[in-house]
């Protein structure tokens, strides 16, 4: 059992702003009052204890806490609908004895294991009433997707092609699940029913797509393909109708996008945004208008965006000078601070309620 551990470092949100405003690239400091009326809390993966483990943070820095123990190698993967518990993936052994099974860690920090034993097991989605999940495994195949209840029981095998099935994303709605497969050829984005039933293929290129995740509305999906021999970000409706390269006005062939993620209205999508020589920046692209604008300083490499769930925030991965580290900045840019800072990196950040 995995219990909360707190750490001896505790990293006050006062010292945090006053390094953020010399450390920001020019963009002004959150006030410590701002930063302490941010709910929710989030979670991250930090090297500091020499090796990966699960912490968890208010936004504002404060109340830094361990949630895993040394030896359980666990990663965040997706947070219950209601914050309320986060699945993660344990490793154990190494090698050819490598196993991998999802763990249900709740509030309190315990934890339990669920759902089969695999060599490998990824991106598990939730429904959005918390009831079941959806994920990838290698339990009795090269890769396929199963359901199973969010108690371990009941366990569905979805799909069932020997060229491979990957990262389930359950729709707002949890009617459908949208998935990406190699079944005909190359990796494409599909569309079933929660059920497994009635497949539909949503993309169709010779190079691949990948990284589906639904609209809040589930009227769109925006994917990641290489179809123009660099990784972009495409939106396409859950119909398949309406393909479109988010930023239709991109000329410059040295872009290339990832992390994409909706904001809670669906009127908005933060991606990292970076060059072949390794300069990145968080980037929100306004829907409505088609305009993006930088929002992460501009000193940092910058990568792994994720929402406040009011939308007017976002924390994301900053790394100057190969250590990096987690910061808060407004939406619109025009402020951040260094909420977590430690010797090792501390990435995969997750907002929840």
């Amino acid at each position: 059992m995995i219990h909360i551990l707190r750490t001896s470092v505790l990293l006050l949100a006062l010292a945090a702003c006053e390094r953020a405003s010399a450390e920001s690239g020019g963009t002004a400091s959150l006030s410590r009052g701002e930063l302490r009326g941010l709910e929710g809390r989030i979670v991250f993966v930090s090297e500091r204890d020499s090796q990966p483990e699960i912490y968890s943070v208010r936004p504002d820095g404060r109340d830094l806490r361990r949630m895993t123990n040394a030896a359980s190698h666990d990663y965040p993967a997706a947070p219950a609908p209601d914050g309320s518990a986060l699945l993660t993936v344990s490793v154990s052994g190494e090698g050819q004895d490598m196993q991998e099974r999802m763990a249900l860690l709740g509030e309190d920090g315990t934890a339990r294991a669920i759902g089969p034993v695999s060599a490998r097991v990824r991106s598990p989605s939730w429904s959005p009433d918390g009831r079941w999940i959806a994920f990838e495994s290698d339990t009795a195949s090269f890769r396929d997707l199963y359901r199973m209840a969010s108690d371990g029981s009941g366990l569905v095998r979805l799909t069932n092609n020997p060229e491979g099935n990957y990262e389930p994303a359950v729709s707002p709605d949890g009617a459908s699940i949208a998935f990406v497969s190699s079944r005909d050829g190359d990796a494409e984005v599909y569309v079933m029913r929660a059920d497994g039933s009635e497949p539909r293929r949503l993309t169709a290129f010779h190079r691949d797509d990948w990284g589906p995740r639904w609209s809040p509305d589930g009227r769109r999906i925006a994917f990641l393909s290489n179809r123009e021999k660099m990784d972009r970000v495409f939106v396409v409706g859950a119909d398949g109708t309406g393909l479109q390269r988010l930023d239709a006005a991109a000329t410059d062939s040295l872009i290339i996008e990832a992390d994409p993620a909706w904001s809670p209205d669906g009127m908005r999508l933060a991606l990292t945004v970076r060059t072949r020589e390794g300069k990145a920046r968080i980037a929100v692209h306004d829907l409505r208008t088609g305009k993006r604008a930088f929002v992460s300083a501009a000193d940092v490499v910058a990568s792994m965006p994720a929402w406040s769930p009011d939308g007017r925030h976002l924390v994301y991965v900053a790394d100057r000078g190969g250590d990096p580290d987690l910061r808060v900045v407004r939406a619109d840019g025009s402020a951040g601070a260094v909420i977590v800072r430690s010797p090792g990196p501390d990435w995969l950040p997750r907002w929840i309620p």
